[in-house]
């Protein structure tokens, strides 16, 4: 025994003895961060070495290695998620205690624990690769929880630190394994970030794929987050562009290039949220779905680099990817699939996964979207359930993802209030911290109006409005989330709930301001999708909304401010294919010459696909383009005022423009109406609200009906019942009041009707569900002298003013001049090819002919495939005056589904369904709305116009969406047409030939105008004394006295829309009447 041990009483003996014993429980514990450990270990040895550091107050050496060892195994529980969330912050005072030396404790620390130390305060400040390094799900999302709660000025001296930190604990007699991963810590990207450089032991290091693929990673996920935060879209470019320049470094096939490959997929669909449009979301879900089963192979035959727990990630996305899709279609069925695919992979999953969170969270997305879309209440309060669910398991995520949880903890409880009525359960419903992001406030205003919703009351209001306007001002402060346009339209709607309470008419201003507002961020959003498909998905709720923001407008006698909301919010689609038409003058108009050529050759043959991964969000061309035209600014998506509709009625020959109005409830509709003489009147129309709509809605059940169950007569025979009945009430809810007015107008004398008689011009614009009325058979009173609204005006129809004002413009064409006749391509109509040769024969001798004939009258151009009528359309050489098209037609919820059904192109009609073949919707033959809009095509001012004649079934009809007025019939309207006629039902094959040929017979022979001929050969139907006008021959001379012809079904399936006007020979007729009524 030495003489100091001699001195040492038995009392310290046993201390140090007691230190040696503790230390040695702890070393055991090693090494940090251990795979799976239970935090529950490190309890008793925390508490007996915090027990030893209170004994060993005044001996600095023993307190020395107990500092070491506690800070130590402190920070081991804080890896394994266990303790409280202050031990980090302990560990590491503790830890860097012990190793300054200027500290009475650091002066006593001697060598070996000084590695120690190192090696506990490495794992806390930069976690440590799991074996084999590379791009593991723990290690990366350990590093990215890190440095996702790191000042930057932490960040650099840990950055300055590291190279001591790990020579040091490279010294210690550490386990092979451990000592590896030490080593290649030295590979990991330098935790400062990109612009402070790497700090590296070996330059090789730079071609491993791994670490390439975690050095582009890393940074590109905290890029996405502060993306996702902040709503700025070039956040998101740059990870692009860093994860593609790694990506071109590796092997093709290795998985780190898979996994960055599945990144990029990611953050594509993250760029819809951040400002792009939906093209990046689907561009990502295609990679998502693509490297699915190869993220799966690599996941099972890997230990490394990609986990089982990511895999479980990787399955779970798409499938989320494919029910917010669903549920966008109204697919309750394929919703209902998903969801058992999610509850059996939720059985397969270990409750300790990582990643067990997102199961949770689809599983509430399915539950919720599956509980909307069929009414049960049940199926919502399971996705709250599960949504609570996520919340719990996210205990096994990285820190950076409960966070982001946490935020929109606030959901669960919103959805059992709306189920339940009971405003109690609204737990989180409270104004958003000062420092909150948008999103979170966003979800606070959220749960606010669910408690209004409930309430009612006044006091509610205040907190909801406060927090909106939060929400609004970021959002004028240009960040741009998705919620954008929904947030504006909900402080709107506050802003007008309040004013019910108080009448103050600050509220009833701010109301109309934001939902303005709110109108033109939408109308924004859409003009940034590409295509008609994504731009509907977009449009969705504009219309709804911009009949209620007229609702309010007119409630006010505010005309100008209700025609420019309808203007602003109907037809949102076409209007963005118009609008983007001319996107590449004005570009070159403010000197953009670069952005305009580029806008041009994006989606032509010529466009450039780039080789590999995308370094940008797809949208990020035209977001640039449409960002230097102002179009956030509403310097594109412009509206015509009242003046200019004025002027278009009277430069269409028209009386009047007449908008109508569905109301909600027991709220009465309303009618706008535009004279050009007589200005503008306002009325209500209490038949038109929600409540009185009876007929309107069981006409909708019935055509649905029969669409489903087609040629069976009980379907039928409903339908028309219902049909007859909708007739009867729309003369009453609407035209019986609009009629009067604009008659009485007429017969006052106004200046335009003195050289022109005639019946009334009418151009309606049927907003919401009034879309699918037929308004020009709505049947008179039985006292009248006549039966039907077409027997006494003549009524065209319009998607929009603006859509209107753009059929005015163009100029009258010669029908003859270039006629083009097709004859159903797929032989599925028996009267086709006889209408087609019958308007050959008596009308159009030098017409080109497409399609299929037992007999052709001339050896037909072609057989008539999408492409070759979308060429004859955007060629100006063979450009036709007249398109006739007598083939079967459809309806569908999408505008990639209503379609002509034409030719299938060369060898694709033996393709099976999933390839575009027979049975595919939309298959390969149909030209669809979509390729109608999104063909590339440029109208010159002033340009003629072509009639376009659909014959066909259901074109002037949507089974979903009557109010964005997204059909075949407003597609070639939208398309340059100068005047369409369309079907609104499907009609008898054979009626509706007979009534073509005289409706041609009065276009050509008789020289009227589209909308008088038309009517001409409705009135023709409906005239029981019925002659051949003289241009009817062989079969179709014989159908004139088929039975039936006057019945609703049979001819007032067609509509006009376009120029109003007058044919050159009905002009002079009335012309010549007036001269000689005047003289009597």
């Amino acid at each position: 025994m030495t003489d100091a041990e001699m001195e040492e009483g038995g009392g310290v003996r046993a201390l140090r003895a007691w230190v040696m014993a503790a230390t040695k429980r702890a070393l055991r514990l090693y090494p940090p961060g251990t795979p799976n450990a239970d935090p529950k270990v490190y309890d008793s040895s925390i508490a007996e070495l915090e027990e030893l550091l209170r004994l060993l107050e005044h001996d600095a050496e023993l307190r020395a290695t107990v500092t070491v060892q506690l800070g130590s195994v402190l920070t081991m529980r804080h890896l394994a998620r266990g303790g409280v969330p202050q031990d980090r912050e302990r560990a590491r005072l503790l830890l860097r205690e012990a190793r300054d030396p200027r500290t009475e404790t650091g002066a006593a620390t001697d060598a070996d624990d000084r590695r120690w130390a190192a090696l506990a305060l490495l794992s806390l400040v930069m976690p440590i690769p799991p074996a084999g390094g590379g791009v593991g799900q723990a290690g990366f999302f350990n590093m990215l929880d890190w440095r996702a709660y790191q000042e930057p000025e932490e960040m650099a001296a840990i950055a300055a630190e590291m190279p001591a930190l790990l020579a040091e604990a490279l010294e210690l007699p550490l386990a092979p394994e451990l000592h590896g991963h030490l080593q290649r810590m030295s590979t990991i990207p330098d935790p400062s970030g990109p612009q402070q450089g790497r700090a590296r032991t070996s330059v090789a290091a730079d071609d491993d794929p791994d670490v390439v693929a975690m050095d582009a990673m890393m940074p590109s996920v905290l890029d996405a987050l502060a993306a996702l935060r902040g709503g700025d879209p070039e956040a998101i470019n740059r990870a692009l562009r860093r994860l593609r320049a790694a990506h071109g470094k590796l092997p093709p096939g290795h998985e780190a290039s898979v996994s960055i490959e599945n990144f990029i997929g990611m953050l594509l669909q993250a760029g819809e949220s951040v400002g792009g449009n939906l093209q990046d979301q689907s561009l990502g879900h295609e990679y998502v779905t693509a490297l699915a089963d190869q993220m799966q192979s690599f996941a099972a035959a890997s230990t490394t680099p990609v986990t089982a727990e990511f895999a479980v990630a990787v399955r779970v996305y798409p499938l989320m990817s494919r029910i917010d899709a669903a549920y966008k279609a109204e697919d309750a069925a394929t919703v209902r699939a998903l969801l058992g695919e999610l509850e059996a992979l939720e059985a397969d999953t270990p409750p300790d996964n990582g990643f067990r969170f997102q199961i949770q969270l689809a599983l509430a997305q399915a539950c919720l979207s599956l509980g909307n879309l069929t009414n049960d209440n049940d199926m919502r309060l399971r996705g709250a359930d599960h949504h609570e669910q996520s919340l719990s398991a996210a205990a096994h995520a990285p820190a950076f993802i409960r966070e982001s949880l946490s935020r929109h903890a606030t959901g669960p409880d919103a959805v059992r209030a709306r189920v339940t009525g009971d405003p109690t359960k609204l737990r989180h419903a409270t104004v958003a911290p000062a420092d909150a992001s948008t999103s979170e406030r966003w979800d606070s205003a959220q749960s606010l109006m669910v408690r209004y919703t409930l309430t009612r009351d006044l006091p509610d209001l205040d907190p909801l409005i406060a927090e909106l306007r939060r929400v609004c001002d970021d959002i004028r402060q240009g960040q741009r989330p998705r919620f954008a346009a929904k947030a504006q339209w909900m402080l709107a709607e506050a802003y007008r709930a309040r004013w019910h309470h108080t009448r103050d008419p600050a509220d009833q201003a701010s109301a109309a301001a934001t939902a303005k507002e709110a109108l033109n961020t939408l109308a924004a959003d859409v003009l940034l999708q590409l295509g008609s498909e994504h731009g509907l998905l977009t449009a969705r709720a504009g219309a709804a909304r911009s009949v209620m923001a007229a609702t309010w407008a007119a409630s006010q006698n505010h005309a100008e401010e209700a025609v420019a909301a309808l203007e602003l919010g109907r037809a949102l689609v076409l209007h963005a294919a118009s609008t983007s038409r001319t996107v590449p003058e004005l570009l070159e108009a403010r000197g953009q010459r670069e952005l305009a050529e580029a806008w041009r050759k994006a989606g032509t043959a010529d466009a450039e696909e780039p080789d590999g991964p995308p370094g940008e969000l797809r949208s990020n061309l035209r977001r640039r383009a449409l960002e230097a035209l102002g179009y956030r600014q509403h310097g594109l998506f412009t509206t015509p005022t009242l003046n200019e509709l004025a002027d278009g009625v009277a430069d269409g020959g028209a009386d009047a423009l007449v908008y109508l109005l569905p109301g909600e409830g027991d709220a009465p509709g309303v009618g706008i109406v535009v004279g050009s003489d007589f200005g503008v009147g306002i009325g209500g129309l209490p038949l038109l609200s929600g409540t009185e709509s009876g007929p309107l809605e069981r006409y909708l059940d019935a055509a649905a009906e029969r669409s489903k169950r087609l040629g069976e007569p009980a379907a039928e025979r409903a339908w028309e019942e219902a049909l007859s009945t909708l007739c009867d009430w729309a003369y009453r809810a609407a035209l019986d009041d609009i009629l009067t007015a604009v008659t009485r107008h007429l017969t006052a004398g106004a200046s335009r009707r003195e050289n022109r008689s005639g019946p009334p011009r009418i151009v309606l614009v049927p907003c919401g569900r009034l879309g699918v009325v037929p308004w020009h058979a709505a049947r008179l009173p039985a006292a009248a002298p006549h039966d039907y609204v077409c027997q006494i005006a003549v009524i065209s129809y319009a998607a929009s003013g603006g859509q209107f004002l753009r059929t005015v413009k163009r100029a009258r064409r010669d029908t003859t001049g270039a006629p083009v006749l097709i004859a159903d391509p797929r032989q599925e109509l028996t009267y086709a090819e006889l209408e087609a040769t019958a308007l050959y024969e008596a009308f159009y001798p030098r017409a080109r002919l497409y399609g299929e004939f037992y007999e052709p009258p001339v050896e037909p151009v072609a057989a008539g495939t999408p492409d070759e009528v979308l060429a004859l359309l955007s060629d100006p050489s063979k450009a036709p005056s007249l398109l006739h098209v007598a083939s079967h037609g459809s309806a569908g919820v999408r505008p990639t589904v209503s379609a002509l059904h034409l030719a299938f192109p060369d060898g694709t009609d033996v393709l099976p369904a999933e390839e575009g073949g027979p049975g595919a919707a939309p298959d390969r033959g149909m030209l669809t709305v979509t390729r109608l809009l999104d063909r590339p095509w440029h109208e010159q001012p002033g340009a003629q116009g072509p009639l376009v004649v659909l014959s066909a079934c259901e074109t002037d009809l949507s089974t979903r969406d009557h109010d964005e007025a997204l059909t075949l019939t407003t597609a070639f309207v939208s398309g340059g047409a100068r005047n369409v006629v369309g079907s609104r039902w499907t009609a008898q094959d054979g009626a509706s030939a007979l009534m073509m040929a005289v409706f041609h017979h009065y276009l050509t022979v008789e020289g009227q105008g589209p909308a008088d001929a038309l009517r001409a050969a409705q009135l023709w139907m409906l005239d029981p004394d019925r002659e051949n006008p003289g241009s009817l021959t062989g079969a179709l001379l014989r159908e004139i006295r088929r039975p039936g012809l006057e019945r609703l079904p049979v001819w007032a399936a067609f509509i006009h829309q376009g120029h109003p006007g007058p044919g050159r020979a009905t002009a002079a007729e009335n012309t010549q009447s007036a001269s000689v009524k005047g003289g009597v």
